[in-house]
């Protein structure tokens, strides 16, 4: 029997924290606290912490509602990260069996392990620090296998294509220098891109291959899968953000104003809206000043034109090419899946149909139980798969517990016989 256990995720985003604790059940994870707390812009830069003071005071009060909810202190939690310098990437790596056709062991995959993570420190030294080395598939003599592992397997050399996450080490310090002044510790560090695609993605999209996005206020993640293995992991310092202060410098009306403008009455398909040459009369907006009174008007159609310019670039410009370049080694992507705050503007999903001519979808969080509704939206979707991956883990370490002890105990057994 699975023990009960609360685990909890908490996302640090640009302007918002939001936090999430849930009971692992044998029947799955049930919700039982949440807390969304909103910040200013300017805590939190590009992903990054720019003042460790009011984040780590942020953080107490989010860690103090959910105790409060759930009747328990919240010492351990779950962090997400992206914030434009986390990257991963496919390394093929292989060794000899030795003596030629022995059964392949536990320490084969990890001596596979080390080389791909020395020659990572080689290139990138102590700058940046490796997060993850998951392997993807194994090749046992040129034939690839299905199995998970090769342990018990026999052959003359094994091929191991690995998924390597590397990280810059000290935002991930400042992120545990917060929790820690919190009164909490770290326990697990996920990527954002792999906790949205656990809460969004289906097995069959990422066998037939597709790439997630996740598109926040001041950065964007993404995750491209390919025959059910994860073959690029990415993180840009672009995102929403970028987008409003287009609209602040171009209209020259406060950012925060850009941003209500962008989200009530801009549509990023503007490609879309050109060639179809809607008969509609374009809408007039007013543009506030600093002082709040009304400076001019814009179109609709202006405002959708300078959102559509900055989505376009990111979309365009930086994902379509690191996707093309990644894309040689897994083939055709079938599917694009949006998520983040940045994913509920309107066109979005248009847009970049259009630029990538393949099927788009917005990505909604499941996969939890007595999730409220106000939380069931793309912004949500990376502390949702953060618990979600957490409690997987949980399970996995319980799952080899259990087995240990049977296995001391078997050992046992045949000793006194």
């Amino acid at each position: 029997m699975i023990n009960e256990e609360i685990i909890t995720a908490i996302d640090i985003g640009t302007s918002k924290i939001f936090g999430i604790s849930c009971l692992l059940k044998e029947t799955g994870l049930e919700v039982i606290a949440t807390h969304l707390m909103n910040f200013s812009d300017d805590i939190v830069k590009k992903g990054r912490v720019a003042d460790i003071e009011e984040v780590s005071n942020c953080l107490y009060d989010v860690l103090k509602a959910l105790k409060n909810q759930a009747g328990e202190p919240i010492i351990n939690i779950n962090i997400g990260i992206g914030g434009g310098h986390l990257n991963g990437v496919l390394y093929p790596r292989s060794i000899e069996i030795e003596p030629k056709g022995r059964e392949i062991s536990e320490s084969d995959i990890n001596t596979l392990k080390k080389d791909v993570q020395g020659s990572i420190l080689a290139a990138h030294g102590t700058d940046r620090h490796v997060l993850y080395t998951i392997p993807q598939n194994y090749i046992i003599d040129k034939v690839n296998t299905t199995s998970k592992s090769p342990v018990g397997m026999h052959g003359n050399v094994l091929q191991m294509n690995v998924h390597v996450i590397t990280c810059e080490v000290n935002p991930v310090l400042d992120i545990k220098n917060c929790v820690k002044k919190a009164g909490a510790q770290v326990e697990g560090i996920y990527p954002h891109s792999w906790a949205v695609a656990e809460a969004t993605l289906s097995e069959e999209e990422k066998k037939l291959g597709c790439l997630l996005v996740d598109m926040g206020k001041g950065t964007t993640d993404m995750l491209l899968y390919g025959n059910g293995s994860m073959v690029m992991t990415d993180s840009i310092k672009l995102g929403g953000e970028s987008v409003d202060t287009d609209i602040s410098k171009v209209l020259h009306t406060p950012v925060n104003y850009a941003e209500e403008m962008k989200k009530k009455h801009a549509r990023a398909d503007y490609n879309i809206m050109i060639q179809e040459k809607q008969q509609s009369a374009p809408e007039n907006i007013d543009v506030f000043d600093l002082s709040g009174k009304i400076s001019s008007t814009v179109t609709s159609e202006r405002l959708s034109q300078i959102v559509y310019a900055r989505i376009f670039q990111i979309f365009g410009d930086y994902i379509k090419k690191s996707v093309e370049k990644a894309s040689i080694l897994q083939g055709r992507t079938y599917a694009i899946i949006l998520s983040g705050g940045q994913a509920r503007q309107n066109g979005i999903n248009e847009l970049v149909q259009s630029i990538f001519n393949i099927p788009v979808r917005t990505g909604l969080p499941r996969g939890l139980l007595n999730l409220d509704k106000a939380y069931q939206f793309p912004e949500f979707t990376s502390a949702i798969g953060t618990v979600l991956l957490a409690s997987r883990n949980e399970r996995k370490k319980t799952k080899q517990g259990i087995g240990k002890k049977i296995e001391d105990l078997w050992g046992k057994i045949k000793r006194n016989f």
